[in-house]
């Protein structure tokens, strides 16, 4: 996974024909439809990723 529409793994079912309702809510604190430590720490190295980057926003 390098991107929050990348799948995190097989147990994530949001796609263009299945959306998930919490999507932006996941990528920034999930995964919310399952518990997978490896999940929750590439969300978090992508979330730290874009923190540092010149073009992140942040008020």
């Amino acid at each position: 996974m390098e991107r929050f529409i990348d799948h995190c793994c097989e147990e994530c079912f949001h796609s263009k024909d299945t959306p998930c309702e919490q999507f932006i809510e996941c990528c920034l604190s999930g995964p919310l439809c399952h518990e997978n430590e490896e999940c929750s720490a590439k969300r978090i190295a992508i979330i730290d990723k874009l923190v540092h980057s010149p073009g992140y926003l942040k008020d």
